[in-house]
């Protein structure tokens, strides 16, 4: 294995968590995606128990949705604009569709370590350190649907869980990306490396730039929290911290998404031998 490292930073946010977020993690309702793309998702990965759908809604997309809905046999409700905000219309960006499905089910770590050992290419994870906005977990899970990205692993506490919204910023991707919850971080990276994972954490202060490292291994890439980075006792479990250079930066930080996104492809790109 390569050196650990015990070193302060990490790749920040610049958006703070808005309080509407941490209430939508604190509510049970787990039982809808909402959005129209999100619904049009839903139905094409699983199949939901009924659509919500307010009166008088157009476009090609309702069309899909409907199609879709009547071909798998899925009860679509139609409803007032007002009854429609009473069943749906708590969580922003609706749209006047939702789709109520069963709630999303985690994975425990053993069983997202088994499904990577399932696969034909190297096992990929991405484990996130108390991330805390849940449009960062949701995009963080789309980019890593699109990257082959074989499964999350997020803690139970003090963390954005699969809520509503992050089911719509995900799009769809949740309806197929396994996620393993685990009470404690660390244990789980002891327990991945004993069964034979790399762990790379994303560090502003890194050890080597993301695009010299060698990613064809079984990976886990660890990336922290917004504002905190990656926790101390975390981070002397990476065998590699790897950074983005930022020659424009001025003291700021790339967004956890944005990083996601940076090194999800570059670990695909290797791997793909897209560069050669």
């Amino acid at each position: 294995m390569l050196k650990q490292v015990d070193r302060d930073g990490g790749y920040a946010i610049n958006n703070q968590v808005s309080k509407d977020n941490k209430a939508d993690f604190q509510r049970s309702r787990e039982d809808l995606v909402v959005g129209r793309q999100a619904v049009l998702e839903v139905l094409h990965s699983g199949k939901p128990i009924r659509i919500l759908m307010a009166d008088s809604l157009k476009g090609s997309i309702i069309d899909e949705i409907n199609l879709l809905a009547r071909r798998i046999k899925v009860p679509v409700k139609r409803l007032s604009k007002q009854s429609f905000q009473t069943e749906a219309g708590d969580i922003s960006g609706n749209q006047g569709v939702a789709a109520v499905v069963a709630p999303f089910e985690y994975c425990s770590l053993e069983e997202l370590i088994s499904i990577t050992r399932k696969t034909k290419e190297e096992p990929f994870l991405i484990m996130l350190d108390h991330i805390e906005d849940p449009h960062n977990l949701g995009a963080v899970m789309r980019t890593a649907d699109v990257g082959a990205v074989h499964g999350l692993i997020i803690p139970r506490q003090r963390a954005a869980g699969v809520t509503p919204t992050v089911r719509k910023v995900a799009a769809g991707a949740a309806e197929r990306m396994p996620v393993a919850l685990v009470n404690n971080l660390n244990q789980a990276a002891k327990v991945l490396k004993k069964q034979g994972y790399w762990l790379y954490g994303a560090e502003a202060n890194g050890d080597q730039e993301y695009y010299r490292a060698d990613y064809k291994r079984p990976l886990v890439l660890i990336i922290g929290s917004e504002g905190k980075g990656i926790s101390r006792l975390l981070r002397q479990n990476c065998d590699l911290t790897v950074t983005i250079p930022m020659p424009g930066a001025a003291g700021g930080s790339l967004n956890v998404s944005a990083a996601a996104a940076v090194l999800v492809y570059a670990v695909l790109a290797q791997r793909k031998g897209w560069l050669s």
